[in-house]
């Protein structure tokens, strides 16, 4: 039987490996998410340079006023948060990553709030 951790791996590198086959013919931009126990995370990521772009967390000084830092509402606004980024370095056509995690809860919060900026992905 398999240990969590490793059918973690297993989802997020199936994720990550159809996302990056169909983003190198597409020519777009990965929005990556990531979830700790404390803290949400993203990151703007260009496969075909290799290069971050710009990353995020709720860790940083624009969600001080957040008491908890991992919760939906966090994640919908570090997702406000970074549809604005995205509209100010001009890009238009993104995907999302939802790395191991389901569309569900923060994650869906989170590209929610992105997709109402314009973006469709």
């Amino acid at each position: 039987m398999l240990s969590k951790r490793l059918k973690y791996i297993r989802r997020k590198t199936r994720t990550r490996f159809k996302l990056k086959n169909n983003n190198i013919y597409n020519n777009r931009i990965r929005l990556s998410f990531y979830s700790s126990n404390k803290y949400l995370y993203s990151q703007i990521i260009d496969d075909n340079r290799n290069l971050t772009l710009y990353s995020m967390t709720t860790h940083s000084k624009h969600f001080k006023d957040l008491k908890n830092k991992n919760n939906i509402k966090a994640a919908s606004m570090l997702g406000d948060a970074m549809a604005n980024c995205l509209l100010e370095k001009k890009i238009a056509s993104i995907c999302f990553d939802r790395g191991a995690y389901q569309y569900h809860g923060k994650a869906r919060a989170f590209a929610e709030n992105v997709r109402k900026k314009g973006f469709n992905f």
